[in-house]
């Protein structure tokens, strides 16, 4: 009986390949409402018991003074964040759709730049546990990049509180993730607060020295996310959609998601982007492009395990692991973690390797969110 030969995946541009097709110019003036929306700041005050008192501040004819209640958080709380069963996956092909406004001018390298909490361990499909990152190889090859422009604006930092509610002060951790819907984010599990349950989480796009650079309106706080039910361990599904209550991505646009192919592996086609605290204190976004899969660690829960040599580090967490296709840039993997095997009685084949959750577990948990979080 003949057999019929699989299609091969088309593979994402190389960085020679983007660097001869040039810029994708933007093809529409920003709608006035879009430019209000991302101009205007947006001050959230949750935890009222009392009217706050209102008033002009002393010597000064613009500026007015709002006295809250020592109750009052400046920011909005959470609401739900639950484990999904698998049987709750929405059906549907291998990717979920890339968005660039034609208000946006795309480029396919960054305009360049100058420069607490503990988790429960994760592990690798082989018993191997993950450090928050094995780091970097050799040389730092990351660079600071200026948001400016799709996609680079639509990836962010996350800021993540556990104790909203009863004043816990500042954040207790931040991490990194990117606009995959209108208001839809795609992070590593590990940067929301399970089992909190007062919690808050803040995104910022495009976010450089405290503020985003796409506007002062392009800031919102998540109002659900949601993650697979995997007992929280393996790193092949350590992924997260978060709902945001603001509609930045609809201004700003968003990237795809594409299911992972093994017949990618080995070509020089993936971006790492977030904001590590090892560069520019996480102020600042970095990235490094051409970064090779080496191989991958799938399993029956349709989720992959992406091993590769690109340098992560803290702050990393939840960034994503990207290439650019004719129609767009598609996210096939999250940033998740690192093991170290060198110095173990393996011997000659020792490897350490930086780990990206991805695979189609990926792709129906952010369909998930697009599907149920209108």
């Amino acid at each position: 009986m003949a057999t019929t030969k699989k299609k091969a995946a088309e593979r994402p541009y190389t960085l020679d390949e983007m660097a001869q097709i040039g810029n994708i110019l933007s093809a529409a003036k920003m709608p006035a409402d879009v430019a209000k929306a991302l101009s205007t700041p947006r001050l959230h005050i949750d935890g009222l018991d009392e009217a706050p008192r209102v008033g002009k501040a002393e010597s000064s004819e613009r500026t007015w003074e709002l006295a809250l209640p020592p109750s009052a958080q400046l920011g909005r709380a959470g609401r739900t964040g639950e484990r999904l069963s698998r049987a709750e996956k929405v059906a549907g092909p291998g990717h979920t759709e890339a968005m660039r406004p034609h208000w946006s001018e795309q480029t396919f390298q960054p305009f360049a730049a100058s420069e607490s909490f503990r988790h429960q361990p994760m592990y690798r499909r082989n018993g191997v546990q993950l450090e928050p990152y094995y780091g970097v190889f050799g040389s730092d090859d990351r660079a600071v990049y200026y948001p400016s422009t799709y996609p680079w604006r639509c990836i962010g930092r996350i800021f993540t509180w556990t104790n909203w509610a009863g004043g816990g002060g500042g954040w207790n951790w931040w991490g990194s993730g990117v606009l995959v819907g209108p208001r839809h984010v795609l992070t590593a599990g590990h940067v929301c607060p399970w089992g909190s349950a007062s919690w808050a989480m803040k995104f910022v796009p495009s976010y450089w020295n405290g503020a985003p650079v796409a506007g002062a309106g392009a800031v919102s706080f998540a109002s659900d996310y949601r993650g697979w039910n995997t007992n929280e361990t393996v790193a092949g599904n350590d992924y997260a959609i978060l709902r945001l209550y603001d509609p930045i991505g609809s201004w700003l646009g968003w990237m795809g998601t594409k299911t992972y192919d093994s017949s990618w592996n080995g070509g020089n086609y993936w971006t790492l982007a977030g904001y590590p605290a090892a560069i520019a204190g996480g102020e600042r976004p970095s990235d490094q492009s051409s970064i090779p899969v080496l191989d991958t660690d799938g399993a029956d829960d349709n989720s992959i395990e992406m091993e590769h040599h690109g340098d992560a580090t803290g702050g990393d967490s939840g960034g994503p692991f990207f290439g650019f296709w004719s129609d767009g840039p598609y996210t096939v993997g999250v940033t998740s973690g690192g093991e170290r095997i060198s110095g173990t009685p393996f011997g000659w084949w020792d490897e350490d390797n930086n780990i990206e959750a991805a695979g189609g577990g990926m792709v129906d948990l952010v369909r998930w969110g697009l599907t149920n979080w209108p």
